[in-house]
This record gives structure tokens, C-alpha cells and sequence, in this order.
């Protein structure tokens, strides 16, 4: 077991979240700062989360692991198809800023502003 599990279940207990667990795995595998990278938050945010001392919402970071991570699919409403929620993920984040380069971002941006998920990024401390 690794030192970082090991203070994630000190801080989570043993019955540790599957997608804390699966933040652990994936900063062993590699290292905190390039899991925050790929989530596109501070390596504070993944340093606290483990530590179950995040101030900001944890939901959030759930949902940013297991689209991330996790790849779940998802049924997209605007696209009338199941896709992966890492492209979920990217085209909210595409979302949250304002384009007409093509009629096919436009009607993505649309959607996925009125989509339930769409939520503007976690402050990065």
C-alpha cells in the first residue's frame, strides 16, 4: 500500500470512495501534479482531496475524476447518443467559453450549456 493510500484512508477511513481510491492509483501511477493536470485543477485540489480536507466542492471533483479517470458513458440529450464522459467533459469545458468557428460547436455550446452536468470549472485555489 502506498504511502498516499495510506493517508487517504486515514483521512476517508477504510471504506474508501471508489473514485478516491481511483485519484490515489492514478497519482501513483504518474504524480500528483500531472493528475491535476489532466483534470485541469491545482495540485492543492488533488493534495486536499486525498486528504478529505478540500474546502471547495468535493461533488465536483468527484464528477472531474470519474470523467476523467472513470469514463463512465453518459446519454448526451444534444448528441441523442451514449459517449464517453471524458467527451462529455470536453465539450463542456469547450462550452464555457463562446464560439461560432462552425454550426456543429454552436449547437454542442447551446446544449451543453442547458445540460444538467454543465458547471463552471472548481476555483484552483
Amino acid at each position: 500500500m502506498s504511502d498516499r493510500m495510506i493517508v487517504a484512508k486515514d483521512a476517508w477511513g477504510e471504506e474508501l470512495p471508489d473514485w478516491v481510491e481511483t485519484l490515489v492509483r492514478e497519482c501513483d501511477q504518474s504524480s500528483q501534479n500531472q493528475v491535476a493536470g489532466k483534470l485541469k485543477v491545482s495540485g492543492t485540489v488533488v493534495s486536499q482531496t486525498i486528504r478529505n480536507v478540500y474546502p471547495g466542492s468535493m461533488t465536483t471533483v468527484e464528477q472531474l475524476v470519474r470523467d476523467v479517470f472513470m469514463n463512465a458513458p453518459i446519454h448526451c440529450p444534444a448528441l441523442k447518443k451514449e459517449i464517453p464522459s471524458a467527451t462529455c467533459l470536453d465539450y463542456r469545458r469547450r462550452a464555457e467559453t463562446w464560439t461560432h468557428s462552425n454550426p456543429f460547436r454552436v449547437r454542442m455550446q447551446r446544449a451543453c450549456r442547458a445540460c444538467p452536468k454543465f458547471k463552471k470549472r472548481i476555483d484552483e485555489n
